[in-house]
């Protein structure tokens, strides 16, 4: 179970980054944002970390997780088709 998770959600004109109460911002785009999450996450040192994208909407995205976090094959396909989204982009 995922224990640690760096959430990523726009807050007026800005993005920002939450992650168990701190908040770190401003960010000026979402790319951004998810970039530096990422970096914070991968310093946790936990397998049980993520960094989710909440949208306007509050949908949850899951943009990434540490290294030897338990995938389900399901989770495993969905992240590979949105990397290889976002590189074709």
């Amino acid at each position: 179970m995922v224990t640690n998770h760096f959430v990523v959600s726009q807050r007026e004109n800005s993005w920002q980054i939450s992650f168990k109460g701190d908040v770190t911002a401003p960010f000026t785009t979402r790319d951004a944002a998810i970039a530096a999450a990422i970096n914070l996450a991968g310093t946790v040192g936990d397998t049980s970390t993520e960094v989710i994208v909440h949208d306007a909407d509050l949908r949850s995205e899951t943009v990434w997780r540490a290294a030897g976090a338990n995938l389900s094959e399901d989770e495993s396909a969905v992240l590979a088709v949105e990397t290889e989204r976002e590189r074709d982009a």
